[in-house]
């Protein structure tokens, strides 16, 4: 079994190669421990295989260059079981073809993984990202569904990727819009029992409200309407009442949306179990008073402003709990801790890496990542009320309307920071329009080539497979697990979607130029059927991160 992606041993050869030339070490200045060689593959086929420009970031004198690259070329083209050629393109490639029996091998290995193929070995990592975080106040919206589905899909490439991850839902309800839930609530249910009274504008308008005040009246009849106040302990029911009902909404919503986390932290925890006031005392090197408030010296650290934590009031502002979650969340030890916000919190990221920072752990232990808007359009025009929350459109009126696989899929398709927009026409054309649509095809039309050819035995050797077709294929499907690991580092997931429509698009063409199976040549419609079992498989497994159900049989 190989474990080394076929990058990662290619890297380790030439390094070897490379540094065991002493003169080039010293000409180039080349620190053992810290130079790297970076492989990538190479777009353009006619090429080769693979490059790397590791001579580009090396100040050599231009009339050595040569001299050094005869010299690696004679030294690693000797691993002829490795290596078929290798090619310098000034000013400094190198394009690498490999041979085909090394090839062959860390495909034949990619079949034998089966389902796990792409898996990375356990790490001792451990990450938390908390995403989501809807206030309690509301059926969830499309910017909600964008949060839900990326942080979900990138939770499962860091498993993938051999790295525990804890998902976190932060429920919002220790600030002032718990009051204006249930006061909301309240004058619905005062409305059900025919008091006549207005639910001000500015208020919680939704059905949820009515439903919640429904139920109140259910269980409690007239009980509450008095003198239409409420008593301090009788708001504490309606907070509480309204408050866990959108929580099970939530996390129904977000099942059927199949998002489940592992963590449900309250804000209203860190106020009942006085948390902020550790906190203030860990931070007391960083806070200054000034006209009755309490402000944490945060320009020390680069921010272009301090920050009050407590007004003069003696209240505190919004950034003050946030610090003390944040501090619970580094005490659990995790090695790196991820929060997925709204475009409205991108100034916020400064602030808060810097109280990160105050309580005495590096910056770069929070990762924060900004979610830019999305919408849904159908005929060139916006959908923009929804039925069930006579508002903005929720994530149940986004899986009635196209589905919950191709919203997870369209949701990530685009880089995070960039404003998405959904066309509905798109997402329900079967065409090749339809990126999800046309991998899903591929999938499907694999699975019905084997169910037809069941009684074929598959081989897992490919030496007959020589097309030029066939090795960009097997390339391509090689590159599965740094295109992985390479979105555990950038966290850009939608190259995943990239990765398995450009494997769809190869088998599509393949498929249509080339017959898997040929009846007067069984060897290599063994070999052609477990190969493209091979493209299934992947397909199957990228689509499944992306948490979509991989099709059998389109309809």
């Amino acid at each position: 079994m190989v474990h080394l992606t076929i990058i990662d041993h290619l890297e380790k050869i030439i390094k070897r190669v490379v540094l065991s030339n002493l003169s080039f070490v010293y000409s180039a200045n080349i620190e053992k421990s810290k130079f790297k060689i970076n492989i990538e593959k190479i777009k353009n086929a006619s090429l080769g295989d693979y490059t790397t420009k590791f001579l580009l970031s090396l100040k050599l004198p231009a009339s050595s260059v040569e001299t050094y690259v005869k010299y690696f070329k004679k030294k690693l083209l000797l691993k002829k079981n490795v290596f078929k050629s290798i090619e310098y393109v000034a000013p400094g490639f190198l394009n690498i073809k490999l041979n085909d029996g090394f090839l062959n091998k860390y495909i034949e290995n990619a079949y034998s993984s089966g389902k796990k193929y792409g898996s990375l070995s356990k790490k001792s990592t451990f990450y938390n990202i908390e995403f989501v975080s809807a206030n309690p106040t509301g059926y969830m919206h499309l910017g909600h569904a964008r949060n839900a589905a990326y942080g979900d899909t990138l939770a499962n490439i860091f498993t993938k990727c051999g790295i525990s991850v804890n998902r976190e839902f932060f429920i919002n309800d220790g600030g002032n819009q718990i009051n204006n839930l249930a006061q909301a609530v309240y004058i619905r249910y005062l409305q059900l029992n025919n008091i006549s009274i207005e639910l001000p504008e500015d208020s919680y308008h939704g059905q949820e409200i009515i439903t919640i005040a429904k139920k109140i009246l259910e269980m409690n009849g007239d009980k509450f309407v008095k003198n239409h106040r409420l008593s301090d302990s009788e708001l504490q029911y309606f907070k509480t009442t309204s408050t866990n009902y959108m929580i099970d909404e939530i996390k129904t919503t977000l099942k059927d949306f199949g998002v489940v986390f592992d963590i449900w932290f309250r804000e209203s925890n860190i106020y009942k179990d006085n948390l902020i006031s550790h906190v203030l005392k860990q931070l007391k090197p960083y806070l200054y008073k000034s006209e009755g408030a309490t402000f944490l010296r945060t320009t020390d650290f680069g921010d272009d402003k301090d920050r009050v934590l407590i007004k003069s009031d003696g209240s505190y502002t919004y950034f003050t709990p946030d610090i003390a979650y944040h501090q619970i969340k580094l005490l659990r030890g995790y090695d790196k801790i991820f929060d997925i916000l709204g475009a409205d919190h991108a100034s916020y990221v400064k602030r808060l890496a810097i109280s990160i920072e105050m309580l005495g752990s590096p910056q770069d232990k929070l990762q924060v990542l900004i979610q830019q808007m999305v919408k849904l359009t159908k005929n060139g025009e916006e959908f923009k009320m929804s039925k069930r929350s006579g508002n903005s459109l929720t994530i149940i009126d986004l899986i009635k309307t196209i589905g919950r696989d191709a919203a997870r899929w369209f949701l990530v398709s685009t880089s995070l920071d960039s404003h998405l927009e959904i066309d509905v026409d798109k997402v329900k054309s079967n065409d090749t329009n339809n990126p999800i649509y046309y991998v899903q095809y591929a999938h499907a039309r694999i699975n019905q080539i084997i169910l037809k050819n069941n009684k074929l035995k598959l081989t897992n050797k490919y030496d007959l497979l020589n097309l030029d077709i066939e090795r960009e294929i097997k390339l391509h499907i090689l590159y599965y697990k740094n295109t992985l690991i390479q979105i555990s580092k950038k966290y850009d997931v939608h190259s995943l979607c990239n990765y398995l429509v450009y494997l769809a698009r190869l088998f599509h063409s393949y498929y249509a130029s080339n017959r898997v199976i040929d009846e007067n040549k069984n060897k290599l419609s063994s070999q052609r059927l477990a190969f493209v079992k091979l493209i299934k498989n992947v397909l199957a497994d990228g689509l499944t991160i992306l948490g979509i159900e991989p099709t059998d049989k389109m309809q």
